[in-house]
């Protein structure tokens, strides 16, 4: 599993936004967004930044959103929660 495996669909809020969820089989979550400049979206669809969210398997937060990460900080970050 890997940042270029999501499916990033039209983000429903944030206009001209994408974003990002997959569930891993530990039930642990990852939500990953973009938006355009000035959007709110503390990632950058123009410089492949993204903001991410990750859920516990009870659905709370696991902290504040993480800002401005790269695919390959993404990438990290998914394979150390599918090994938790």
């Amino acid at each position: 599993m890997n940042f270029s495996s999501l499916t990033f669909v039209n983000h429903p809020v944030v206009k001209g936004g994408t974003r990002a969820e997959y569930t891993f089989r530990n039930y642990w979550t990852i939500s990953v967004v973009a938006g355009p400049k000035d959007s709110g979206v503390r990632g950058d669809i123009e410089h492949d930044t993204f903001e991410v969210l990750i859920f516990r398997p009870n659905g709370k937060m696991l902290e504040d959103t993480i800002n401005w990460q790269t695919p390959v900080q993404i990438t990290t970050m998914m394979n150390l929660i599918k090994m938790l």
